[in-house]
């Protein structure tokens, strides 16, 4: 599914306020297996979000377009009305189903106008400007999203179910990616630290393109390996370890799903295609142009930790200061300091 959010903000487009919104949003998704595709920040004018909605829809590239922010009841509130210019269908059950799940939380949420509907192949839905609130109303209403797609583009059966790959994470991950000779496996084993230190549990998983050995001729274990077994286990009162033959390597996603279940995070080191949040790290000698900013616009990234200042739409935490980067991770991830 191709996901694409527009965030409604007159601060965030001057460039005032960083945007948590959308970051959030794409997280929470990256979580469920789902990549987002495009971003974009606009003020709250209603002509100029119709034009960006309508050039959205009939371009095709999107099968589910969020839109978060300017869903109240202010002046400058207007997102409702201008969805609803652009809309060909409304379906009114997901507006009624957020606000009734928002109901419970805070009667506040009946000022809430969000709307969503069908232009041509694409579902755009209203989302509120606040990252928590953004969040659990997705959440509120995502078990019917995909087949609402799915349905939405023609598919004839009678009922769609979620994706069988779609695999929901039980922690927070974020991927530390680089251009080789950067630094960010220094880096990492940096925040690695600072973050054990603040009493995090820690999972790492690192990426490697080549074939590689963690089990040595002559040693019982390599044996058996040889001798034919497809998965071989290590056990001593210390630690273990699994010795796993696959014909290609499994998601990210499944990785996490399957092994990390009683770590607070989990740091990857590479991973560049994934879907995952990413921290980039960038070191001016090593190159003058980033991975997830130069040719292509990234929507995963989160940060860049470099030695250089930079302008950018994310925030730039100091590559020789881990204790930032780690701060960072905290902050972001992990909800704040551990108690």
């Amino acid at each position: 599914m191709k996901i694409a959010i527009l965030t409604l903000s007159d601060r965030s487009a001057r460039g005032e306020r960083a945007d948590a919104s959308a970051p959030a949003l794409a997280d929470w998704l990256a979580q469920r297996g789902y990549g987002v595709v495009q971003t974009e920040i606009i003020p709250d004018d209603a002509p100029t979000i119709v034009a960006k909605l309508t050039e959205w829809a009939d371009s095709g590239r999107f099968d589910l377009i969020l839109t978060t922010g300017g869903t109240g009841v202010a002046p400058r509130d207007v997102t409702p009305e201008a969805t609803l210019q652009v809309l060909q269908r409304v379906v009114p059950g997901i507006g009624e189903v957020m606000r009734a799940r928002s109901l419970q939380k805070t009667p506040h949420a009946m000022l809430s106008r969000a709307v969503a509907g069908i232009r041509g192949t694409s579902l755009i839905i209203n989302l509120p400007g606040s990252p928590k609130g953004a969040v659990e109303c997705l959440e509120a209403v995502w078990e019917a999203v995909p087949h609402g797609v799915a349905k939405i583009q023609g598919d004839p059966s009678d009922c769609v179910p979620l994706p069988a790959k779609q695999t929901v994470l039980p922690v927070p991950a974020v991927s530390f990616v680089a251009k080789s000779g950067t630094g960010k496996t220094t880096l990492l084993e940096q925040v690695i630290v600072e973050l054990k230190q603040r009493g995090w549990r820690l999972g790492v998983i690192k990426h490697d393109a080549h074939r590689f050995d963690i089990d040595h001729p002559g040693k019982d274990s390599y044996r058996l390996t040889a001798a034919g077994a497809d998965t071989m286990l290590i056990s001593s009162p210390e630690k273990l370890a699994v010795v796993k033959k696959h014909q290609a390597s499994p998601p990210i996603e499944e990785l996490i799903a399957t092994y990390f279940a009683d770590v607070d995070i989990v740091l990857t080191e590479g991973f560049k295609q994934s879907g995952l949040p990413k921290i980039e790290v960038h070191r001016a000698e090593r190159s003058s142009t980033l991975l997830c900013r130069g040719e292509q616009h990234d929507p995963t990234l989160r940060a860049v930790a470099s030695d250089e200042p930079l302008e950018l739409d994310v925030p730039v935490l100091n590559l020789n200061d881990p204790v930032e980067v780690a701060r960072f991770v905290e902050e972001r991830f992990l909800g704040g300091a551990k108690r």
